[in-house]
């Protein structure tokens, strides 16, 4: 499949050249003009281009205002944005504003392949037959809030409705196998990408089996075996076992920026945003969700609140305001069970509120009960302001 490919390019003729010759050098990318920003909108409506280029010179915060519009006008585009150096401002603005990849000319001759087959993969992910299983992607902006436990004992849930398989993305320190007891004999960093049939029968060889539904794919054992995994690679894991698995449940790192976590999000069915009711938790939680509300719909992307205790009325809706994102689930916080899962290697048992909790949400996600705990308001954007109880106060 090419991806016809549109450069919208106010720079010098010879940065819209660099950059045609660039597309040009693609296979997969064919490009159907270059034109002025001002132009844009009129041509992606002629030209019907899956791709846009939108290169930020000379005029970057410009640049980016266009990809505001030009991304709500035409939210089914995929869009690209370069400029001379990776300023780490615009790449956290281009991102927010829903961009599928970031390049600077130090090296996007290196990592344009890398991006175009990114979106490859989504383009072909997204046209994937509803009978494909579900990639359910679990991001904490939080450390110590319980992620890795919901991600162990979701999968154990999960595999009510399907065969599961749990993939440990915490590369640096990816946790999953040791939670469920398990010692496995490969991990992320023994798949050799170079094998001449990378087919769902080998990738479950590479499994630990935790019981007849449930496989783990575990994380590197050192940290010095993390270097040859990239974000293709991780992509063509999670579609392969899209094909063989009902659910594919991915722990994520907390690196945002980090392409392999990039990459899994756009593939994912779901992304569970895992956040707690305290005051660094909801501010990392709202950034988090500010910039992911640019690239995924409401039913795409998920708030799950962790550890979630009695508070008062008012204070509980002062958080969920703060949060300004309707919460999907709430699980309780069953501190001795989530103790002794983890030490036992263990799922949640039923009985358990951990368990009923994580039943539920385990069936919603495979298609039951879809209501909402709250519904987002309309109308401005809600400031971020803490309640009384952890600081905060009303002006």
């Amino acid at each position: 499949m090419k991806l016809t490919t549109l450069l919208v390019c106010d720079a010098g003729l010879d940065k819209r050249q660099t950059i045609e010759d660039l597309i040009h050098s693609q296979p997969s990318l064919a490009l159907v003009s270059t034109v002025s920003g001002s132009m844009a909108r009129e041509q992606i409506g002629s030209l019907h281009p899956k791709l846009v280029w939108i290169e930020l010179s000379p005029a970057p915060v410009r640049g980016l205002s266009l990809l505001a519009e030009l991304r709500e006008t035409f939210p089914q585009l995929y869009f690209f944005v370069s400029y001379e150096v990776p300023d780490p401002e615009l790449i956290r603005t281009a991102y927010r504003l829903g961009a599928s990849d970031f390049l600077d000319a130090e090296r996007w001759r290196t990592d344009l392949p890398a991006a175009v087959q990114s979106i490859q993969l989504k383009h072909q992910s997204e046209s994937v037959s509803t009978a494909a299983g579900k990639v359910v992607a679990i991001f904490s902006p939080t450390g110590g809030i319980g992620a890795t436990t919901l991600v162990t004992n979701l999968g154990g849930y999960l595999g009510k409705y399907g065969e599961t398989c749990i993939v440990d993305l915490d590369l640096q320190f990816g946790m999953v196998s040791h939670y469920l007891n398990l010692e496995p004999s490969f991990s992320l960093s023994t798949i050799d990408f170079s094998h001449t049939n990378f087919d769902a029968t080998y990738l479950r060889n590479l499994m630990t089996r935790y019981d007849d539904k449930l496989s783990i794919l575990a994380a590197p054992p050192e940290l010095e075996d993390i270097g040859d995994i990239y974000a293709a690679q991780v992509q063509e894991i999670l579609y392969t076992s899209k094909q063989e698995f009902r659910f594919t449940v991915v722990d994520l790192p907390k690196n945002l920026l980090d392409e392999r976590a990039i990459a899994t999000l756009d593939l994912a069915d779901h992304v569970l945003v895992i956040t707690e009711y305290n005051w660094a938790a909801i501010l990392n939680a709202r950034k988090c969700l500010d910039t992911f509300k640019a690239h995924y719909n409401q039913e795409k992307l998920l708030l799950v609140v962790n550890r979630s205790e009695w508070l008062p009325q008012d204070v509980l809706s002062e958080c969920r305001a703060n949060l300004n994102y309707p919460v999907f689930h709430e699980i309780p916080n069953d501190t001795k069970t989530a103790k002794w899962v983890n030490n036992q290697g263990q799922i949640a048992p039923g009985h358990t509120a951990l368990g009923k909790s994580l039943d539920s949400l385990a069936r919603r996600i495979a298609g039951g009960e879809q209501l909402l705990i709250t519904e987002k308001k309309e109308g401005k954007k809600a400031a971020f302001s803490l309640p009384a109880m952890f600081g905060g106060g009303k002006k």
